[in-house]
Order: C-alpha cells, then structure tokens, then sequence
C-alpha cells in the first residue's frame, strides 16, 4: 500500500482488521508498518468515535447493565442478575445463582453464617459438588419448630456434608414466648459461642422476607399471624431478616416480637463484610429496597424483574 490513507480510513481499516477479520494487534501493526501501541489507540479511538459498534446479544446483556446500575446506586460489592423466566421456578434459578456464586466465592477453610427460607433451601440443593473443603457454618438464628426443610438447621447441614465440613447451631427456637427465656437462651454459654462466631464470618447468606402472610417464613411457620404482620406493617415495616423488620429505609422496627426473637442482632449483620442478600419476586421488591437503602445487605442475588422494578421504585421515590 502505497498512498498514506487517511485518519478516517486508517481507523476504519483496522477496525475492520480487528473485529471482521480476527487479525491481532501485533498482526495488524504488522500489515499496515505501525506500532503496536499505535494501534491500540486507533481501535480504541475507533469505538470512541462510532465506528465500531459492539453490541452483546445475549439474554444476559440486560442482566450486567442491571448489576452495574444495582452496584453503583446502592454501593454494593457486588450483584448477580439472573433472567426472569415466566415458566421457570424462581426459588429454584435464584438457587442455582446462590450455589454458583457460593461455589466462585468460597475458599478452603472459610466461615459461613446462614439465615432460613425456601430460597437458602434451593441454594443447597442447587450445589452438587465443589473442590472447596472443610467450610464451617454457622446458623444466625434459631431453629423453626414446623417446615423442617427451610430450617436454618437443616440447611446448615446439608451445606456442611457437601463441603465436607461442620455446622454449629444457635440452640433455641427462632422465637420464644417472653423476652425472660430470649434472655435465657443468649446468655447460654454455647449460644454466645455461636453468636460470637457468626460476627466472625467470611460471607453471610441471608433470605429477605416480605411482610406478607403469603410467603412470610414467620407466617408460614406459625410464629406470628396475620394480625400480628399487619401491625408491623402499619408500623411501617417492609421486609425482615433473620427474623428481624425494618422499614424502607433498613431502620428497624419497634415491635415486641423483637425481644423474642433468638437471632444475631440486625446492627451486628449492618456492620458485617460479604454478606449476600438473595430474593426475588414482585412481593419483594419494598422488603429488597430497603435493605439496600438500610446497607442490610453487601451483595445482592436477585432476577431481572425484581432488579428493575426496584431501582424503577427508588427512581420514583428519590
């Protein structure tokens, strides 16, 4: 090639060299008697300038603008978007999320603290097997007298048997009759032993519950009825975790089920690293946002409708 070309014309040349013809950098520098850096910066000035165009079609292109927009609005360290699927099982994708991510994130060794509900069930049934070993566990609540399978018990010890590796136990029911026998069950040696461990953990996995009698693993359980949750939800609250309301703004709400709840305090959870939050579903959309506004939460799995329809609520509410 005998004329010089022009700047136009050299950006497009090697765009085309590039992205058309899958020839490298050094290639290209090569052909065209350039340096590489040189045209480093004429591709990058080619994308800047329009002439490349890159556009992702995957169902997950909407899913990554999605966690950028999750991370940066709410500070997050991270988010997992999965696709909504209209004929699939919600609990089960965000299960599958929550083992793939367990499974990139863990290391040898690590302490876990693990919360209850259907979506942490689905997490552990989700993890077929991994090369991470000896993991501790480690529950952040007490143990639920009905639905043995959402148990954090339950749960604790299937994740335990699959990572090869133990589980220690909060000993008490979830929620106990008075604060008297709350009391009794928190200064039990074992049980400080365990709370004391949960504040130590390397990640945290939480469910996000709703204040809805529908889906409410209180409700569901027996703990509290209808009544009681429509209280709480006159006194503003939105969501719960580990058994524990708060309102839109992640604040916690006055109620007396509190001083009968066997559970890690939410401010210790607030003041935790890693901690994964995974919900999903129209119904908890309110109890999501607040946690993110209330930093309950340091990453969040969740599906793409869910996302969207909470950051379209903060946008509203700004």
């Amino acid at each position: 090639m005998n004329r010089p070309l022009d700047p136009l014309e050299l950006e497009t040349r090697i765009a085309w060299l590039h992205y058309m013809e899958g020839m490298t950098q050094r290639e290209i520098a090569r052909h065209l008697g350039l340096s590489q850096p040189k045209v480093a910066r004429l591709i990058d000035k080619a994308q800047k300038n329009g002439i490349v165009k890159i556009s992702i079609e995957s169902p997950l292109g909407n899913c990554l603008q999605i966690e950028k927009t999750l991370r940066d609005k709410f500070k997050l360290q991270d988010a997992l978007v999965v696709p909504s699927s209209p004929q699939g099982d919600l609990f089960e994708a965000l299960g599958r999320a929550g083992a793939w991510y367990l499974e990139r994130s863990l290391k040898d060794g690590d302490l876990v603290g693990i919360a209850w509900g259907r979506t942490l069930k689905q997490v552990a049934l989700s993890i077929k097997g991994t090369s991470v070993k000896n993991l501790k566990f480690v529950t952040l609540v007490g143990g639920l007298t009905t639905s043995a399978s959402l148990n954090p018990y339950t749960i604790g010890e299937k994740l335990a048997s699959i990572f090869e590796g133990e589980c220690y136990y909060l000993y008490a029911p979830a929620v106990v009759e008075n604060q008297r026998i709350r009391n009794f069950y928190l200064k039990e040696k074992i049980n400080q032993k365990t709370l004391q461990l949960a504040r130590q953990a390397s990640w945290t996995l939480v469910g996000i519950g709703a204040v809805d009698a529908r889906y409410s693993v209180y409700s569901l359980t027996g703990f509290i009825d209808y009544h009681e949750l429509e209280l709480l939800r006159q006194k503003g609250a939105v969501g719960d975790i580990i058994g524990q309301f708060y309102d839109r703004q992640g604040r916690m709400v006055d109620t007396p089920l509190h001083q009968r709840t066997v559970a890690l305090p939410l401010e210790d959870l607030r003041g935790m690293k890693n901690v994964i939050g995974i919900a999903g579903g129209a119904n908890k959309v309110e109890a999501i946002l607040g946690a993110l506004r209330g930093g309950l939460v340091k990453v969040l799995l969740t599906d793409e409708l869910t996302a969207e329809a909470v950051l379209e609520k903060e946008a509203k509410e700004e």
